[in-house]
C-alpha cells in the first residue's frame, strides 16, 4: 500500500445542526449513499473494518452550530481505491442532512510520518464502555497497537516487528482535559472520545502501521467519523 485516497465533499445543509450531532448526521448521509451501489450496500451490512473515515465539516461556525443553506466541506478518506471510486460515484446521490454539491477524489503517496494528531476524537471501548483516563494509558496503548495491526492484516500487509518492540509510537499525549461528548440522538447513544497526539517511530514496520491508520482512522468506530488524523512529516 503506497497511497491513500481522499474525497473532498462539498455539501449544503438542509437544517441547522450543532457540532455534537454532526458526526452522526454525516455518518447517516454516507450510509445512505452506499445504498446506490450493490457492493457498498453489502459492505454496509458486514461486521468488519469498513476501511474509511471522515472529518467534521468546515469551516466551523464560532457558535459551533452549522447553518442551514450554507456550504461546508468534509473529507472522506480510505486506503481502498475501489471503495474510493464507488463513493465518488454514489455520494452525490446521498440523502439526509444535506445536498452533496460536488465531490473531488485525490490520492496521497506514502511518506515518512513523525506524528499523528486526531482531528476527531478516538473511541476505545472497554467492557462495552468508552475508555476513560482512569482505565490507564497502558490499556489505551495496547488497543491502539492491536487495532492498527488488525487493519494491516485486512490489507494483507506482511511485516515483522523486531523483538522488544511493543508499539508503533513512542509517546501518547492526551489533548483534551475531559472526555469529549458526541451525541447520536437518532440512536439514543452518547459516546465519549479523546483527542490524541502520537509520536511515531521511524522504523518501516511502525511507519506502515501509522500510514494505515492515517488512511482508515485510529481505533474504533471510524465510519462514524472517529479517529480521523493528520500527519506531521519527518524533515519538516
Amino acid at each position: 500500500m503506497n497511497c491513500y485516497y481522499e474525497i473532498l465533499v462539498t455539501l449544503q445543509l438542509h437544517e441547522d445542526i450543532p457540532v455534537v450531532e454532526v458526526q452522526s448526521a454525516l455518518s447517516e448521509l454516507v450510509n445512505s449513499s452506499m445504498l446506490f451501489n450493490a457492493e457498498l450496500k453489502e459492505l454496509h451490512h458486514r461486521n468488519e473494518f469498513k476501511q474509511y473515515t471522515f472529518c467534521l465539516p468546515y469551516p466551523l461556525e464560532p457558535d459551533r452550530l452549522y447553518r442551514r443553506g450554507r456550504l461546508y466541506c468534509f473529507h472522506l478518506r480510505t486506503t481502498n481505491l475501489k471503495l474510493a471510486l464507488a463513493f465518488r460515484q454514489c455520494l452525490p446521490q446521498a440523502k439526509g442532512l444535506a445536498k452533496v454539491v460536488s465531490v473531488e477524489l485525490k490520492n496521497y503517496e506514502k511518506r515518512l510520518i513523525s506524528e499523528l494528531t486526531t482531528l476527531t476524537p478516538v473511541v476505545c471501548t472497554v467492557d462495552n464502555r468508552c475508555w476513560l483516563p482512569e482505565n490507564g494509558l497502558p490499556l489505551l496503548a495496547e488497543r491502539l497497537q492491536g487495532n492498527a495491526l488488525k487493519k494491516c492484516k485486512k490489507l494483507d500487509l506482511a511485516f515483522a516487528m523486531p523483538k522488544g518492540e511493543d508499539f508503533f509510537f513512542e509517546h501518547i499525549q492526551m489533548k483534551n482535559h475531559k472526555p469529549i461528548k458526541i451525541d447520536y440522538k437518532r440512536k439514543g447513544t452518547t459516546l465519549l472520545g479523546h483527542k490524541l497526539h502520537l509520536s511515531i517511530k521511524p522504523h518501516p514496520w511502525a511507519q506502515q502501521l501509522a500510514f494505515t491508520v492515517l488512511g482508515e482512522g485510529l481505533l474504533e468506530k471510524n465510519t462514524l467519523g472517529f479517529g480521523y488524523c493528520i500527519a506531521g512529516s519527518i524533515g519538516r
